[in-house]
């Protein structure tokens, strides 16, 4: 057995002999054995106080992290006496400088606790009228009217894990104007030359507060709302939103289309006034915006807590995700999966290739979901960081617990800094490579949905919301399961791409088959694009319900019917996810072929550097033994990220491809890669 001086060698040795010497190979060789800080997980850590109440015990704590392989923090000043106490600050800045001593990669977490926003009350307390409202609707004695209310109990504001906190309404530009003044601009006066010592702010869970999560006796439906928003309403749309306020609350008039109309001006003014004025300040100040939303895994939830999730994390200079739970089995049979590959199709579609997950076992230790309490064990995280690196995801925030514990629990920790590392210096900003594009069926969800006073965890009533919610994760699942990777696109993005040899170009990627899932309502210019490209020889297919509404009252429900009719008829339409699917995608070259095919075995490629790169993940609990198909290959070597090893791989030339035979460990993944001769 070798030891650890000896497989780096091998690495090295390994690396040099496939690329015929290359120093630079060699060079990623050693990293991918040792990785550097930059692509280690990134500790969250709440206040230095929480290290120690000295210099001397913050500097201990924070090597003895630098020792377990942490590479970097994303830190606050303290929760107590949140941005008030001088002896705080003074904290702060003690433990940032020794964290910058010992070259920790820095980011800036922007609140006391969550949702970010409030800057523990700060805000409301400097304005009170900056509170979140909704638009509620009473009906009395058979007549309806409708009034602006402040919203808080029964939603996140009273239901969220940290704190019971009023909020502000993050689609009024003045509210998050102050947030942005008594926090961002006070971390920039007290950390001079801040753009060069802090790479990134993190924002955690802003959010609209008109869904409940336990409805409170009385409670009314309600929509977003915000002072200005019937004169940007009309400013944006062309027409006045009064005369149709029932329409977002019953199924009546033209209420699909003024649906649409309203949750779209709702996702923009979310995404510009506070990611957009957060990212506007990040860049002015050389730091990158980051953080996640909440309520990722529904489309349902997207409509409901910022409208469109897709129009905010394109709003993000490192898109993020948070990672509950850290059970590998949960993440890939239930809906957790969804939210690391929307996170990174949002990167792709703006040209970006950093994304970051907020990793924790908080499921486990909570004994949510009906579990016992426990902390995650260390295959399990290894299993979750792999799958969201497959995903996409390529920065790890961890949230996993202090790892201050025993022998055990410290040398589990090394290995998982070590085992994510390696993940990073594969990916991260690696070029992504698929076929698939899959469309974002937002409109949809926007045509059925109206406000309720349901729990959000309770089903919709529109059983057609919740067709068009179930069955886009289940296409997405199901491609997965056969080794075909995606990315999913908005509506915007389609309409500006650019056709080129039947394929069609979004930022850096390209993709030859375009995946319809049912919906029912889409924008007229999105639908005469997708009509081009299936002229330019794009394969189109459309599943189950095509769209029939325009999801626009400025366009005609009529020419959407005719044109989806042309554009989804014969070969282009399928009534429903299944293997006629995969096989159409499979004679269309989509995919990685495995033999034998397994659910289990999740696959995605990618390019870095001009290296080839094929990551595979084993999601199950047993070993999985397969070949791969790699068309166009000529050589193979496997990188194992569990011990840093490089070797050849058994390979075998036919027809074209390179069959490369390969047995991924149980809840473990590696990479296999072509590595040109002029490496």
């Amino acid at each position: 057995m070798f030891h650890e001086g000896s497989l780096a060698m091998l690495a090295i040795a390994v690396g040099s002999m496939l690329t015929f010497g290359s120093k630079q190979s060699q060079n990623f060789a050693f990293q991918f054995r040792n990785p550097p800080a930059e692509y280690r997980p990134l500790q969250i850590i709440h206040g230095f106080d929480n290290l120690g109440k000295d210099e001397g015990t913050i500097r201990k704590r924070l090597e003895e992290l630098k020792a377990l392989g942490v590479g970097g923090l994303v830190v606050n000043v303290s929760f107590r006496d949140y941005m008030r106490s001088e002896e705080q600050w003074r904290v702060f800045l003690t433990g940032l400088q020794i964290a910058e001593e010992l070259g920790f990669v820095l980011w800036l977490y922007d609140e006391e606790g969550y949702p970010s926003g409030a800057a523990g009350g700060l805000v409301l307390e400097r304005n009170p009228d900056f509170e979140a409202i909704g638009l509620v609707r009473i009906s009395e004695n058979g007549k309806v009217r409708y009034e602006v209310r402040r919203m808080y109990e029964g939603t996140h504001c009273t239901e969220n894990v940290y704190k019971k906190r009023r909020y502000i309404n993050i689609i009024s530009p003045k509210a998050v104007r102050a947030f942005i003044e008594i926090t961002h601009d006070e971390y920039a006066r007290r950390i001079p030359n801040i753009g060069k010592r802090i790479k990134a702010i993190f924002t955690d869970e802003p959010s609209l507060v008109t869904t409940y999560i336990r409805p409170p006796e009385g409670a009314l439906p309600a929509i977003p709302w915000v002072e200005d928003l019937p004169q940007e309403f009309k400013r944006r749309k062309g027409y006045d939103l009064t005369p149709h306020i029932e329409s977002l609350f019953r199924d009546v008039g033209d209420y699909q289309r003024v649906r649409c109309d309203f949750y779209d001006v709702v996702a923009q003014l979310v995404a510009e006034r506070y990611f957009g004025q957060i990212q506007d300040w990040c860049r002015k100040n050389g730091i990158a915006s980051s953080g996640h939303l909440l309520a990722e895994e529904r489309l349902l939830w997207h409509a409901m807590y910022y409208g469109d999730l897709m129009a905010c994390l394109k709003r993000m200079d490192i898109p993020g995700i948070d990672m509950l739970t850290s059970d590998p089995r949960t993440i890939v049979l239930g809906l957790s999966f969804l939210v690391p590959k929307l996170a990174s199709s949002a990167a792709h579609l703006v040209g970006i290739y950093e994304t970051m997950s907020e990793t924790s076992d908080y499921v486990q230790r909570m004994g949510a979901w009906g579990g016992q309490k426990r902390r995650a064990w260390l295959p399990e995280m290894k299993a979750t960081a792999a799958i969201q690196f497959l995903l996409g995801i390529n920065t790890i925030t961890s949230y996993y617990a202090h790892p201050f514990g025993n022998e055990q629990e410290r040398s589990d920790y090394a290995h998982y800094c070590a085992y994510v590392g390696r993940l990073g210096v594969m990916l991260r900003n690696a070029q992504h490579l698929c076929d698939v594009a899959v469309l974002y069926p937002i409109t949809g969800i926007w045509a059925n949905f109206y406000p309720t006073t349901l729990s959000m965890y309770q089903p919709h009533p529109s059983k057609r919301l919740n067709e068009i919610d179930d069955h886009f994760a289940h296409l997405c699942r199901l491609l997965l399961q056969h080794q075909i990777d995606y990315d999913i696109v908005d509506e915007r993005a389609i309409q500006e791409a650019k056709v080129e040899r039947g394929r069609f170009r979004i930022a850096k990627e390209t993709y030859k088959v375009l995946i319809v899932p049912t919906t029912d309502a889409i924008r007229l210019a999105t639908l005469k694009k997708i009509a081009e490209l299936k002229r330019q020889g794009v394969l189109v297919i459309a599943i189950g319900e095509t769209p029939k509404f325009a999801a626009s009252r400025s366009e005609d429900n009529e020419q959407v019917r005719k044109l989806s009719s042309q554009v989804f008829s014969g070969e282009s339409w399928l009534p429903s996810a299944d293997e006629r699917l995969i096989q159409k995608l499979r004679e269309f070259g989509c995919g990685v072929l495995v033999e034998p095919q397994n659910p289990d075995l999740w696959i995605a490629r990618y390019r870095r550097n001009g290296l080839q790169i094929c990551f595979l993940v084993n999601a199950s609990t047993e070993p999985i033994s397969a070949t791969v198909h790699l068309p166009g290959w000529k050589q193979a070597s496997l990188l194992l990220p569990d011990s840093g090893e490089i070797k050849p791989a058994r390979a075998k030339m036919e027809r074209g491809a390179l069959k490369v035979s390969v047995t991924v460990p149980p809840l473990d993944s590696l990479f296999i890669a072509d590595i040109p001769a002029h490496w």
